[in-house]
């Protein structure tokens, strides 16, 4: 008999086996593994709750979602984000992934939670019967598509610019000049001192004045990405680029089955959208990721984010999901306020 439950940290041995054992198809299919422990991304993403489904002491599902302050409209509003949530295949079609959800949607409504926002991967419609016509919750609504970018690590160049960049630690002036950049979008992180301190942070200024910054976090000890299957073409151009990465400068391209080497960048603000700024910072960023013997440094948005034609023209591999949300309140002029602008997802967090 399957029984639900929330989790505990002595369930750790088996989420990480079930996380390993249960991938996500896609254009680019892949699982992301959590070792050593399952719950230390959680303890990032905000407080968490992780309900499980087990069969005679197996833990055969899970589900989970974390509580983040974000921005809607300008202002702080709590959202749940819905993540894991993976169910083994010889288990599937037999309710358990509504079971879990409804776990979840139950815990959530106890605390007073309104929002929750999922992501699924383009190509996998398979979930999509979960988030419809369900008599739990309203429907969940498709909010668009965000693009997560892979920027391929390269040798950098010495050379000469007008305004270096620098290393910085946390302080005032740049924690309000992120925070002011991510009260423009809907779902936009809040920006805090905790957060900042677990980053490399990067600037370029003009006499004192952030011009741009860019925060970059690795995650490698907590999650790994591993890429299990992608088409013959991408294959084929991973293959290439490895070829030629001593000539081109270009970091080596990830193997099959194998934990991607990869950082995020979590913070990302540019005055006035300034292109210029915008390629020196991600280009010391793609530096970084070289000299580390890392693939990429990754950033997601959405399709309507001005990033997308400001990342245009760079070197870059792109994986694609869709982000879904509800009202478990039904409030549904939030859902407008959330479709009508521009989405944020921090994809370091995924």
């Amino acid at each position: 008999m399957i029984e639900f439950r929330l989790a505990t940290k002595e369930d750790n041995a088996q989420l990480i086996e079930l996380t390993a054992a249960v991938g996500m198809d896609g254009e680019i299919s892949l699982r992301i593994d959590r070792n050593p422990d399952f719950f230390k991304l959680l303890e990032l993403r905000g407080e968490s709750m992780v309900a499980v489904a087990e069969d005679n002491g197996k833990i055969i599902g899970v589900a989970c979602a974390s509580l983040q302050n974000c921005y809607l409209d300008g202002k702080l509003c709590p959202v749940q984000y819905v993540g894991d949530f993976k169910v083994l295949k010889a288990y599937r079609k037999k309710g358990v992934g509504l079971s879990l959800l409804n776990l979840l949607v139950q815990k959530a409504n106890q605390v007073g939670s309104d929002l929750v926002f999922l992501n699924i991967s383009k190509g996998n419609e398979k979930p999509m019967f979960h988030f419809k016509n369900q008599s739990t919750y309203p429907d969940f609504v498709n909010i668009g598509l965000f693009s997560i970018y892979q920027f391929i690590g390269k040798k950098r160049k010495s050379q000469k610019e007008k305004y270096p960049i620098t290393s910085e630690t946390s302080s005032v002036e740049l924690l309000n000049f992120l925070d002011e950049n991510y009260q423009k979008y809907e779902l936009g992180s809040q920006v805090t001192k905790e957060q900042l301190e677990k980053t490399s942070i990067y600037t370029i200024r003009d006499g004192g004045l952030i011009l741009g910054a860019v925060c970059l976090v690795d995650t490698m000890k907590i999650k790994q990405n591993v890429v299990t299957k992608v088409s013959w073409r991408l294959n084929l151009l991973l293959k290439l680029l490895n070829l030629v990465s001593p000539i081109t400068g270009l970091s080596k391209m990830p193997v099959l089955n194998e934990p991607v080497k990869m950082m995020y960048i979590k913070f990302l603000a540019i005055r006035d959208n300034d292109k210029h700024i915008l390629k020196r910072l991600i280009d010391h960023s793609r530096s970084i990721a070289y000299n580390k013997s890392y693939s990429f440094v990754s950033i997601g948005c959405h399709e309507r984010d001005p990033l997308q034609q400001q990342f245009s023209g760079m070197n870059k591999l792109t994986f694609e999901s869709i982000g879904m949300m509800t009202s478990l309140k039904n409030n549904t002029e939030y859902i407008d306020k959330v479709k009508a602008g521009i989405p944020f997802e921090d994809f370091s967090l995924v």
